[in-house]
Formats: structure tokens, sequence, C-alpha cells
């Protein structure tokens, strides 16, 4: 289900209430970005979801690491 809602100002920032089922709980910590021309806010997670955690150990062959010799790349070059 979505709603609509108006974009208001508190203090220096813009904000949107959230209605319907977009309520988050307050004090939930957010993300927001675009997507094309949609803005996107998507609540942050403290733990991981459990399809990665399933996953986690799932790759049985080893995985090359960089050698302590190899010169490490310049970030500014």
């Amino acid at each position: 289900m979505s709603g609509k809602t108006v974009v208001f100002k508190v203090g220096n920032s813009l904000a949107v209430r959230l209605v319907g089922d977009c309520r988050l709980p307050r004090g939930t910590r957010v993300r927001e970005r675009w997507e094309g021309k949609t803005i996107v806010i998507e609540p942050l997670l403290d733990k991981w979801s459990p399809a990665f955690l399933a996953s986690a150990g799932a790759w049985d062959e080893p995985i090359e690491r960089p050698g302590r010799d190899e010169k490490a790349r310049d970030p500014f070059a």
C-alpha cells in the first residue's frame, strides 16, 4: 500500500511524514538514495539477513589474496 505525503521543512532539513503501511518505529535509522527519478528510503538493519548468513561459508574454494611483496596501489596515481 502506498500513500501521498508532503515535503516540509524542519530546521535546515527537508522531511516527509510516512503514512499508512510505510510507518517505521520512532528512532529508526534510514538511508536515502536515488534510483533514477525515484527517492528510496530504507531502514538500516542492525544485523545480517538470514539469507546472507545461510550463504556464509558456502564458498568451498580457496580465495586468492594479494601477496605481501606486491606493491600497494597508489589511490592518487
